[in-house]
């Protein structure tokens, strides 16, 4: 065992503001974070999914007329409008 030279009690005193941004805490306390952790996962996969579900249709549409030089698309600006406002919704909401 290594020679004790030094009194950890002052050297810990003497460091004790210096502060690396954190902190203890005790089990139940990091237990909540961490169900609270899962359930902010588990509501962005859901968002992301629905996300996939409005996205996902336009860009398959528009994969199968690749070979389609023209579209036609009418309605197209209040279409897009509200593509984008449910996309907000869900990704700003």
């Amino acid at each position: 065992m290594a020679e004790k030279k030094f009194d950890l009690s002052k050297i810990i005193d003497e460091f004790a503001d210096d502060d690396f941004g954190f902190t203890a805490i005790d089990e139940e306390e990091y237990t909540d974070v961490i169900a609270e952790k899962e359930e902010t996962v588990e509501e962005y996969k859901e968002r992301l999914h629905e996300v996939e579900k409005l996205i996902l249709p336009f860009l398959t549409k528009l994969l199968k007329t690749a070979d389609q030089p023209i579209i036609k698309w009418p309605n197209r600006k209040e279409t897009l409008e509200n593509q984008i406002q449910k996309i907000l919704n869900l990704t700003r909401g």
